[in-house]
């Protein structure tokens, strides 16, 4: 199988999406098109293939998905919410080098070579955020990170107290008509995305 961007874009955008999202929890899918691309750069980067990975807040999963299509040893999809648990199975449970964890990222500990994740925004719940980005640096060697364009300066400054940033760039994140306050069946947002090295 030859692997592709374009290829994991359309496996993904075929997932099992979320199962009664909650807005409190900032539930918003990573589109397929963002999920392929920072996958695709976290492979091509080597922090993919053969490696250990957590999918912290994992949702349906689409970053441990994209993990194992690209060869990763092993991956962990942690979620606090149990309404996503058949998704991820449906999602994941053809792979026998992967496992689902439901379970709070606050009581969380191991390590893995390369942490994905879409980070909650600290938006309807203010610093929200917080324990999860705290968490994160604390659980792996390299950090694939989706964060709100607006926080950008915050959340630059908090990753460069734990880690070298590597780089970082302005992506866009579509989300569908998913809650009662959503008045369009698409909203675009910007978004910050980074990656960097732990020096822990």
């Amino acid at each position: 199988m030859k692997l592709s961007k374009k290829d994991l874009e359309i496996k993904l955008s075929g997932l099992e999406p979320f199962n009664n999202p909650k807005n409190s929890l900032e539930q918003y899918p990573t589109d397929s098109v963002l999920a392929s691309e920072v996958l695709s750069l976290a492979f091509m980067n080597g922090d993919i293939k053969g490696k250990t990975i957590l999918d912290a807040g994992s949702g349906n999963g689409a970053f441990a998905y994209g993990s194992l299509y690209f060869g990763a040893k092993f991956v962990t999809a942690l979620e606090v919410d149990k309404d996503q648990e058949d998704a991820l199975k449906k999602n994941l449970g053809i792979f026998k080098n992967c496992e689902i964890v439901i379970g709070n990222i606050n009581n969380f500990s191991g390590h893995w070579d390369t942490v994905l994740c879409n980070s909650p925004f600290g938006s309807v719940i203010r610093d929200s955020d917080l324990p999860f980005l705290e968490n994160i640096f604390n659980l792996g060697d390299y950090i694939y990170l989706i964060h709100n364009w607006k926080a950008k300066d915050f959340v630059l400054d908090f990753a460069r107290n734990r880690s070298t940033v590597l780089d970082y760039t302005k992506k866009r994140l579509s989300i569908p008509n998913m809650y009662s306050h959503h008045e369009k069946d698409w909203a675009f947002i910007d978004v910050l995305f980074l990656y960097a090295k732990n020096t822990k």
